[in-house]
């Protein structure tokens, strides 16, 4: 299907602050818009012109005025006036059986009406239904529009796409518009050589999500705060959740291959993953479709539209629950007096093996992390992520934690001189079992035995 493109330009360079990569969002949704709703043998023609300041000045290279002016204009089917200021709504979509064709979320436009207004500038649609429609982003030139913290000083030029001409034309044949800039992060495919290999920096979320605009508004709502993980579909989640661990889960209910209550269903009854929190997405607002998702283990549920700020505060409170669970399972109580004949969840059944495991070497002071793993019973990085999420603590920190609330109790009950319990409980030397145990406790082991 044959489309031409058409770039024009004032100038050959025109300089602008604004940031790469969510340029490149702004531009891949309007060209992707046009593409798709342009029938073969029409055009697309992107312009960038440079506009005046009122005041009637000149923009020499420095002048804090004028803007620039980046219109996408195509010869697609159109939009009728009715529905245009309902355009950048988040989730609304133009109802016509000609859109339905390529039906969406409705989310790019909101998209990226947000990234062009974080550059502090405008957007704005005209349309002729049946005819064309014509997007413009205005951007103000110079600096003083901004905060000194958002200036890197690194000049980026934004040029035709064939330097040197103020006009290039291009046929596009079965155009495939690709956003570079969606890289993979945070890939755990390998597991970790040591616990500081792991990334702590921010909790992982995955978003499971059939729909890439979807993806995308979660991705931006909860990127600062979060490391996002991406999959596509139920199947393709399932994968990921067991190799990665993430600390939540968000997914859509309806996707193809595996949906979200079967996802659930997998994630709260495997061993590896069962800990981890669930909230789902769903259009559906019925009783009884909410119930069958939290039938299945889910930990939330929200229907769409939903508000970014609402699905950050709901994911806080169950990394708020998870915090509590930690608390649980590091304390000493826990770790010495639980009744290992009631085993109620997954999640119990996983550290009474931990802690069995430790018991059974606490006196070997080779005791490696690879034997450790290997008699938990799963992976390295799997096993990484879930004592974490459980504990708080990595796999060496809580073999310590609880080598040192073993030998707590043994000077308690005064089985042994603190060198000898110290050795005892997998030490290489007393001095360095006095610093561990203050580090943890806060008192040294001998104003216990007094």
């Amino acid at each position: 299907m044959n489309r031409l493109l058409k770039v024009k330009a004032e100038k050959e360079n025109i300089e602008l602050y604004f940031d790469k990569e969510k340029m490149t969002r702004i531009m891949t949704n309007l060209l992707s818009n046009a593409f798709k709703f342009t029938s073969e043998g029409g055009a697309i023609t992107v312009s960038l012109s440079l506009i005046p300041s009122p005041s009637g000045r000149g923009m020499s290279k420095g002048q804090d005025e004028g803007s620039v002016q980046i219109t996408v204009l195509d010869t697609g089917i159109g939009i009728s006036e009715e529905e245009l200021p309902k355009l950048f709504d988040r989730f609304y979509q133009v109802d016509s059986s000609q859109t339905r064709e390529h039906e969406g979320t409705g989310i790019g436009l909101a998209l990226t009406k947000e990234l062009v207004e974080l550059h502090h500038g405008t957007i704005s649609v005209e349309s002729k239904l049946g005819s064309w429609t014509d997007f413009t982003v205005t951007l103000l030139v110079g600096r003083k529009h901004l905060k000194d913290e958002e200036i890197i000083n690194e000049p980026v030029i934004l040029t035709p796409l064939e330097r040197g001409k103020n006009l290039s034309e291009k046929f596009v044949d079965d155009i495939n518009l690709v956003d570079s800039s969606r890289q993979k992060v945070g890939q755990a495919s390998q597991a970790p050589q040591n616990d500081s290999d792991v990334n702590e920096d921010k909790n992982i979320v995955l978003v499971v999500e059939d729909n890439a605009d979807v993806r995308e508004f979660i991705k931006d709502s909860l990127g600062k705060e979060f490391q996002i993980e991406e999959a596509a579909n139920g199947e393709q989640g399932i994968r990921k959740a067991v190799q990665i661990i993430p600390d939540l889960i968000i997914s859509d209910i309806m996707m193809p291959k595996m949906d979200g209550n079967e996802l659930t269903r997998r994630i709260k009854n495997d061993e590896k993953t069962s800990h981890i929190p669930v909230i789902l997405l769903t259009a559906k607002s019925e009783q009884k479709s909410r119930l069958e998702g939290l039938e299945t283990g889910a930990d939330d549920y929200l229907i769409k539209p939903f508000d970014s700020k609402e699905l950050r505060i709901r994911i806080k409170n169950l990394i708020d629950i998870r915090r509590k669970l930690q608390e649980k399972y590091s304390r000493g109580d826990y770790i010495w007096k639980q009744d290992k004949k009631k085993l109620s969840t997954l999640d119990e059944q996983f550290m009474n093996r931990v802690i069995e495991v430790i018991e059974n070497h606490l006196n070997e002071e080779e005791f490696s992390i690879e034997t450790f793993d290997k008699e938990v019973g799963i992976g390295r990085v799997q096993n990484y992520r879930k004592l974490k999420a459980l504990t708080g603590c990595s796999p060496s920190r809580y073999i310590r934690k609880v080598r040192l609330m073993k030998a707590r109790q043994m000077i308690k009950e005064k089985r042994g001189n603190i060198s000898e319990i110290a050795y005892s409980v997998g030490f290489s030397s007393p001095t360095y079992f006095t610093r561990c145990f203050k580090e943890e406790f806060g008192y040294l082991p001998r104003e216990l035995d007094r």
